[in-house]
Order: structure tokens, then C-alpha cells, then sequence
């Protein structure tokens, strides 16, 4: 029984001790000053007593419609009341205004050669394959240096928006510059967000814009899905635009889709509008999911490169002016 006793009061002073040592070490604890908020750009992972020095990005236009009153730092992305489309409020935009890319927004893929669709380029994260410049962002496929005839070697950009920017329908609009010559193959679309855990084409894919240099006075927008995917030319998940000069000046390739169907615009004329089939599931329609956005140029490939790269051409651009995001207002 003392036996008994003695363990406990041992115990009750080793539990004092312990608990009187944390306290003291606790007590030690610096305080560190900083921006708390990770929301900010100056944010302080370290610091655990804010000191009111958070900055913002966003728009600090009070009489634009994408006004920001918390932010402190204009982000360039400001809107006019009538650059948003009837019915939609703003989700999202990007004006390419900032001296680089904004890796808030976008990630930048770094792929080889036949990655995907026997494509010739490797994507890079090279400022010579993806920069901005007055405005605008380039996406620029080079010649590699030293240049092979013989085994020819290219450099091109490919960014996207995935799990960072993703949104369940919408009206989006790209307002893009193609570049030309034989050999190119510049896109602008869309992957469903389930892509890691579903695989493609069951994620279900939408293609706002494609073009090929050895056809260069059209685009085309497709969509694919686990039911028919791969070339859907020629059926109804495939429209086609024509316009002479298409390559030589800015266009607006657009987007509108909801439970319902799916539209395809350049400038603002409507020329791809698929309806949900009326006996739907998850592989001819897997559209009532959040998607990113892609933006590429690939040089070649299984389509691209039907007829040949010409090696004249480099370096190609592709020039995006501004990528914006809208959804229903009620919604």
C-alpha cells in the first residue's frame, strides 16, 4: 500500500514537472510579425501575430464591375460593365496585364516529344516558349538550337488551369491570335476535372478552338466523351468555321454550355450547338462537371503534321489578348 502511494505522488510530480516545463517553453514562443492572411500575396507562413501589412491583388477601379475594395494592388484584370455578357457575372479573367504568367492561375507543363498525339515539340517552361509581353501572352514554338534538318528538334508552351481555376458551365471567351504556316497546331480547351481519378476521354473533353496551319482558313470545335471520341469529324460533336485571314488579326473564341447543350462561337456568331441526348449518361455526357482550361501549340502531330512542318516558320506565336470565365447569375 505505501508502495502504492509513493508511485503515485512520484507520478503527480513528474505530470507537475512535465506540464510546468511545456508552460515555460511555451512561454518562450517569439512572437513574429507579418501578414497572416493567406489569401495575400506578402503572405507570412512564419509569423503568428499579424501586423497589418497584407496586400491584395485585384481590380482597384471603383467603377469597374469586377471592383475589388479589399485589394490594394491593381492586378490589370479590371472589366467594364459592358464587356460582361447579359445574364453572367464575372468568374474569372485574365488580361495578361502582369509582367509574367500568374502561377496563382495557371501551371505550366513540361512534356516530351510524342507526349501526347505523336506531337514533334517538347513543352518547356522556358521563358522563350511562354512569356507576356505588352498585354499579351505569347506561346511561342522555336526551332531547338543547335538545329538538326535531320533529326528535327522543336520547343513549344502548353499551360492550363487545373485545380486552380475550374468552373461547371459557363460562358468562357479567349479572344486569340493564330499563328500560320504548315506544321502548326494551336488549341484552346477544356478537360474535365476527374481526369486523375477517371481517365480521358471518360472525363469528357471540350475543344473551344483548333486549327491547323496546312488549313488555314479554318477552326474547328469538338467535343469527345467516352462514347465516341477521337476524330469526330464529320458528326454532330464536331463543328467547323470558315474565314479567310482567319490567322492574320484577333478573334473571340468562345464557349457557352450548361445541363443542357453545348455552343461554340467566334465572334460572337454561333456555329456548333449540341444538344444532350435525350437518353444521356456519364459517357455521352460527362458535362455536369468542373473543367480547367488548356491553352497549346503543338508542332506537328497525328493531325498537325499531315502535310509536313515547314522550317521557315519559326518561331510560330500564339498570342492570347485575355481568357474570361462567366457564369449565370443565377446560379
Amino acid at each position: 500500500m505505501f508502495l502504492n502511494k509513493m508511485k503515485i505522488f512520484i507520478i503527480t510530480i513528474f505530470i507537475f514537472i512535465s506540464c510546468d516545463e511545456s508552460k515555460k517553453e511555451n512561454d518562450l514562443v517569439e512572437d513574429i510579425y507579418g501578414c497572416i492572411d493567406e489569401r495575400a500575396t506578402n503572405y507570412n507562413s512564419t509569423a503568428n501575430k499579424s501586423d497589418g501589412s497584407c496586400e491584395y491583388l485585384g481590380c482597384t477601379d471603383s467603377l469597374a464591375a469586377n471592383y475589388d475594395s479589399l485589394a490594394t494592388t491593381d492586378d490589370g484584370n479590371c472589366l467594364n460593365i459592358d464587356q460582361i455578357p447579359s445574364g453572367h457575372e464575372l468568374y474569372w479573367n485574365d488580361e495578361f496585364n502582369s509582367d509574367s504568367l500568374n502561377n496563382r492561375f495557371w501551371n505550366i507543363e513540361v512534356l516530351w516529344p510524342g507526349a501526347f498525339n505523336n506531337e514533334s515539340q517538347s513543352y518547356t517552361n522556358s521563358s522563350e516558349n511562354i512569356l507576356i509581353n505588352n498585354g499579351n501572352l505569347y506561346i511561342r514554338a522555336k526551332k531547338e538550337n543547335p538545329f538538326n534538318p535531320n533529326q528535327p528538334g522543336y520547343t513549344s508552351g502548353r499551360i492550363n488551369t487545373k485545380n486552380k481555376v475550374e468552373l461547371k458551365y459557363g460562358y468562357w471567351e479567349i479572344r486569340a491570335k493564330l499563328p500560320s504556316g504548315v506544321g502548326t497546331w494551336p488549341a484552346i480547351w477544356m478537360l474535365g476535372s476527374k481526369i486523375d481519378s477517371i481517365g480521358w476521354p471518360n472525363c469528357g473533353e471540350i475543344d473551344i478552338m483548333e486549327h491547323v496551319g496546312y488549313d488555314p482558313d479554318r477552326v474547328f470545335f469538338s467535343i469527345h466523351n467516352a462514347d465516341f471520341y477521337g476524330n469526330v469529324g464529320g458528326t454532330a460533336q464536331q463543328g467547323i468555321h470558315y474565314l479567310s485571314g482567319i490567322e492574320n488579326d484577333f478573334h473571340t473564341y468562345a464557349v457557352e454550355w450548361d445541363s443542357t447543350n453545348i455552343k461554340g462561337f467566334i465572334d460572337g456568331i454561333l456555329y456548333f450547338n449540341y444538344l444532350r441526348p435525350t437518353s444521356s449518361n456519364y459517357d455521352n455526357w460527362p458535362y455536369d462537371e468542373p473543367f480547367f482550361l488548356i491553352l497549346n501549340l503543338a508542332i506537328g502531330g497525328e493531325w498537325g503534321g499531315q502535310q509536313g512542318i515547314d522550317n521557315s516558320i519559326f518561331p510560330a506565336s500564339f498570342i492570347i489578348d485575355y481568357v474570361r470565365m462567366f457564369k449565370k447569375s443565377n446560379l
